[in-house]
């Protein structure tokens, strides 16, 4: 519907142009104390969340260029979801859909983006509760593992994970990328744990197949990374010891009480 001028719409829409732009759009026939009230308030509130997001990547950037990010996020980007919690994600979106120059005198910035805002995906991440009952000191290879429903193995060039102040990334990324699990355990904790790219590829086939053994599962594993002969002895025996590592994170809680 077409806003009708000199209506209560148009002053209206006038208004919010000025909120987003104050300095390149007309204000509205309002006190100026008072606009400058509504302009913090609403400016505030959204750079509280991005800022909440993303203290990494803040900490990383100038405060110029943070302020000017921001403000421009603001004037420019048309969010989706009308939720505040997923102001962080319309943040993350913009960036990526948008920002390119910025992408690229930034390169490790879409990544270090998506690790800040994954925690409070984690967090917020609704998922449906396995019934199944769990034996915690069940034997990991003869038994069915049982995963966490809130798991996310991760991979970036970049090492997001140490990256800070003290910690800048390089513009080009290292030879090696990695590999992190992020994973919600059972008190409702969001941890991020480094492992190598075998055991987070066991951990997607922990989640993608149908239930078996953890013995059955090493063995297709073995075969997808090309061993056999003796080396498939000594892969299950590693193997083995991954499976005891993420039970110890808590990626695993243990074995599924029921029969294969």
């Amino acid at each position: 519907m077409p806003v009708e001028s000199g209506g209560f719409q148009a002053t209206q829409k006038q208004m919010t142009d000025w909120l987003r732009e104050p300095h390149s759009k007309p204000a509205p026939d309002v006190e100026v104390r008072r606009l400058n009230i509504y302009r913090e308030l609403f400016f505030n509130n959204v750079r509280d969340f991005v800022e909440t997001a993303y203290p990494v990547l803040k900490s990383l950037l100038p405060e110029h260029e943070w302020d000017e990010l921001v403000s421009r996020f603001f004037a420019e980007h048309r969010c989706v979801s009308p939720y505040f919690r997923e102001i962080s994600l319309e943040f993350r979106t913009w960036i990526e859909g948008s920002q390119t120059e910025w992408q690229a005198s930034h390169p490790w910035g879409v990544e270090l983006l998506h690790y800040e805002w994954v925690e409070l995906a984690a967090e917020c991440a609704e998922a449906q509760e396995d019934a199944a009952a769990c034996q915690p000191d069940g034997d990991l290879l003869a038994g069915i593992p049982f995963v966490q429903p809130c798991v996310w193995p991760l991979v970036y060039r970049w090492p997001v994970h140490t990256l800070g102040a003290e910690h800048p990334p390089t513009f080009a990324p290292p030879a090696e990328p990695v590999c992190l699990l992020v994973f919600r355990d059972s008190d409702d904790l969001v941890h991020f744990l480094e492992v190598n790219p075998v055991s987070a590829r066991l951990v997607e086939m922990l989640q993608a197949h149908a239930p078996c053994s953890g013995r059955d599962l090493l063995q297709q594993l073995a075969t997808e990374a090309g061993y056999a002969g003796p080396g498939v002895d000594a892969f299950l025996q590693a193997g083995a010891a991954m499976l005891e590592t993420l039970r110890a994170s808590g990626v695993i809680r243990g074995t599924r009480l029921s029969r294969i």
